[in-house]
C-alpha cells in the first residue's frame, strides 16, 4: 500500500477550464492552478500548457515525476476508457484525442482516465458527503450535467466508461436542441450553458426585458446566465421568475426519475445548487413529489458536495486514486 502521503498528480478536463492539481493519497490538496477557456482553444495549443503547470506544480511541492504513481484525468464524456481518449463532447471543441498517451508522454507518469461525474463521485465517496455511502448519485451540474453513480459500493463505468450520461436523457422529445444534438435532453433544459444560450435568445427578441438593465449586462444579452437569472429573479422580474420556475420543475423531474430509477440513498448535486442555494434547493424539494414515488423520496437525501468548490480538483486526484485501488495499492480511508 502506498503511504498518505504520496503525490498524486490531477487534471480535470472542462468545459470553460483545466484544474491541474498535485494532491496526496490522504485527500489532501497541495498546489493547484486552473487554465480557464482550455478547451475552447486548439488540443495541440493546450496540451503543452497542461504539461508545463503540471511540471511546475510538482517542483512547487517538492516532487519528481518518479515519485508519482499514477496522474488521475477527470473528463467530459464521451471517453474511450480502454485507451484513453476523448471522444466529440458538446462542450469543448477537443475531438478524438488521445490525452493519456499524451500526457504520459509529456510527464512521464502513467496516466488513468475517468469520466468527470464519475471521477467526482469517487471524490465524494473516498473524501466527501457519500464516505460509507454504498448507493448513491453524484451530479455535475456546471457547464453541462453528467452523473455518478455508485450501486450495491461499486462504481458503474458501463461498457466503455459512458455510464451516467444523465443530462442527455430525453425529458421532453419537443424541447429545446441539446449541444449533443438530440432534443429536450436534461441538460437543454439545466445545463449552465444551455440555461445561457436559452435566455440570451429569448431576450435578445425582448429589447425592453428588465434583465439587460441588471448590473454587468449592460444590454448585453450574450452576458446573461445563471448568474444573472438569479439576480432577476431576486429582483422580482416577472420573466426571470418565470423561467426560474420552469428551470426547478425541470430540475425535480430529472431528479425524480433518477430516483425512481436506481432508489439511491443520496444525490449529490453540484455547482448550481451550490452557487443557488435553497434558492434552487427548495423549489426542487417542494415540486419533487410530482416526477417520485413517496417511499423513493423519503429514503433519498439531497445533499451539496461535501468538498465544496474543490471537488474539481479533487476528481482528477480521485481519477488517479481509484486507478491504484483496483490495482490493490490503495484503499480510501474509513468514515
Amino acid at each position: 500500500m502506498i503511504p498518505p502521503n504520496t503525490r498524486i498528480l490531477g487534471i480535470d478536463i472542462g468545459g470553460s477550464k483545466i484544474a491541474v492539481c498535485v494532491g496526496d493519497a490522504a485527500g489532501s490538496i497541495l498546489a493547484a492552478e486552473r487554465i480557464h477557456g482550455g478547451t475552447q482553444q486548439p488540443y495541440e495549443t493546450v496540451l503543452p500548457r497542461v504539461v508545463e503547470t503540471a511540471h511546475r506544480l510538482l517542483a512547487r511541492v517538492g516532487a519528481k515525476p518518479a515519485d508519482v504513481p499514477v496522474c488521475g484525468v477527470s473528463s467530459p464524456g464521451p471517453i474511450d476508457l480502454a485507451n484513453g481518449g476523448i471522444g466529440c463532447s458538446p462542450n469543448m471543441v477537443w475531438a478524438n484525442v488521445p490525452l493519456c498517451r499524451d500526457l504520459a508522454t509529456g510527464l512521464g507518469i502513467p496516466t488513468a482516465l475517468q469520466n468527470d461525474a464519475n471521477a467526482g463521485a469517487l471524490a465524494e465517496w473516498f473524501f466527501g458527503a457519500a464516505r460509507g455511502r454504498r448507493d448513491f448519485i453524484y451530479l455535475t451540474m456546471s457547464t453541462g450535467i453528467g452523473g455518478g453513480l455508485v450501486a450495491a459500493g461499486r462504481l458503474i463505468e458501463g461498457l466503455s466508461g459512458n455510464a451516467g450520461e444523465v443530462g442527455h436523457v430525453i425529458i421532453d422529445r419537443d424541447g429545446p436542441v441539446c449541444g449533443c444534438g438530440m432534443r429536450g435532453c436534461f441538460e437543454a433544459f439545466c445545463g449552465g450553458r444551455s440555461v445561457g444560450r436559452r435566455l440570451q435568445a429569448l431576450v435578445a427578441e425582448q429589447p425592453d426585458n428588465p434583465l439587460l438593465r441588471l448590473p454587468g449586462v449592460d444590454g448585453d444579452p450574450a452576458k446573461l446566465g445563471y448568474e444573472t437569472l438569479r439576480e432577476g429573479v431576486r429582483a422580482g422580474i416577472p420573466f426571470a421568475v418565470s423561467f426560474w420556475d420552469d428551470l426547478c420543475l425541470r430540475m425535480a423531474q430529472g431528479l425524480g426519475m433518477y430516483m425512481m430509477i436506481f432508489n439511491p440513498e443520496m444525490i449529490i448535486v453540484g455547482t448550481v445548487f451550490v452557487h443557488s442555494g435553497e434558492m434552487l434547493m427548495a423549489p426542487v424539494r417542494r415540486l419533487l413529489p410530482r416526477f417520485v414515488w413517496p417511499e423513493m423520496r423519503d429514503a433519498c437525501r439531497l445533499e451539496l458536495p461535501g468538498l465544496g468548490t474543490q471537488v474539481g480538483e479533487m476528481a482528477g486526484v480521485c481519477a488517479g486514486l481509484y486507478a491504484l485501488y483496483q490495482k490493490g495499492d490503495w484503499r480510501p480511508p474509513q468514515p
